[in-house]
């Protein structure tokens, strides 16, 4: 099941196996804060532990094996168990009271899984519009967008800058776009993301306009560089099919090549081959001193 999913099938049945797997570390920690919520009522001290993958096979059973004190379920949690302990598990036969939590457990063939993948921008919408309802506040379509945009879908700094805009819009019934404006700085990386997405869509004047709006806080040089390092990334996509060989080559989330790669299939494989081509001629003709930075941005794309 999805993390999205994860109150709604606690609602239902604790299951006593829960197999956490992905990269969002907000997701995990949330989602074993939920799991924890619906089964730690009381005596967490001694209800409640976390093992250490290094923990001998004794104590790591011996966890397993101990029965709740006055509540309805004991919870242990572990990240990256080793091959013996997911083997450990596979064969234990677990007291309905006893619930198990593993983080990235690999090959464990048990339990329930729950992905803590990155969400995508729809389960995005969700989570937001669930975690305001909640305190009765709805959120207009364009701020919404704006929200997520300006957070780079980082739920992290969604879940902080959804707390700010709550506290500051607590006598209203809807949020409005200018309301996120004001309270959410517009990262770095989301100008960034706009700009090269102002490419892929092939929308120049948008380009433009995002490039006179970076110039007045950046050089020509760097926005020059920033795209180059964009390129760099979507001519390496275009000509390695391999996700995980990109993803360990240019240091990225698989996520990010998994996205990269969508922009790939929709404007071909060489539309980015030949733009890393020609920010590297321009990129010469500019430390030779026969472009500027500023022209050889419009040229780039123009």
């Amino acid at each position: 099941m999805k993390f999205i999913e994860i109150n709604k099938k606690l609602k239902e049945k604790i299951e006593n196996v829960y197999n956490l797997v992905g990269e969002d570390d907000f997701l995990i920690k949330n989602a074993i804060l939920n799991i924890k919520a619906a089964t730690i009522t009381q005596f967490e001290e001694f209800n409640y532990q976390v093992l250490q993958n290094d923990c001998s096979k004794q104590s790591f059973l011996a966890a397993l094996s101990t029965l709740p004190m006055a509540n309805d379920y004991r919870l242990v949690v572990i990240y990256n168990p080793t091959a013996e302990q997911v083997k450990l598990i596979g064969d234990f036969e677990f007291d309905s009271s006893v619930v198990l939590v593993t983080v990235n457990a690999d090959k464990l063939k048990i339990g329930e899984v729950v992905d803590c993948s990155k969400l995508d921008r729809i389960d995005i919408n969700r989570y937001v519009l669930n975690y305001l309802k909640k305190v009765n506040l709805s959120i207009e379509e364009q701020a919404l967008d704006y929200l997520i945009d300006a957070c780079s879908s980082n739920m992290s700094r969604i879940s902080n800058e959804l707390n700010k805009i709550v506290s500051y819009c607590a006598d209203e019934q809807i949020i409005k776009l200018n309301d996120v404006v004001n309270l959410v700085s517009s990262a770095s990386e989301y100008v960034i993301y706009m700009l090269t997405s102002a490419i892929d869509e092939k929308n120049y004047q948008k380009f433009q306009q995002i490039v006179n709006e970076m110039g007045k806080t950046n050089t020509a040089n760097e926005i020059f560089s920033y795209l180059g390092r964009y390129f760099r990334r979507m001519q390496y996509v275009s000509i390695n099919k391999n996700d995980d060989e990109v993803a360990k080559y240019l240091a990225i989330k698989p996520y990010a090549v998994k996205m990269s790669r969508k922009e790939v299939n929709k404007n071909g494989i060489k539309y980015y081959i030949n733009l890393y081509q020609k920010y590297i001629d321009l990129d010469y003709k500019i430390k030779s001193g026969k472009i500027s930075a500023i022209n050889a941005l419009y040229s780039l794309v123009f």
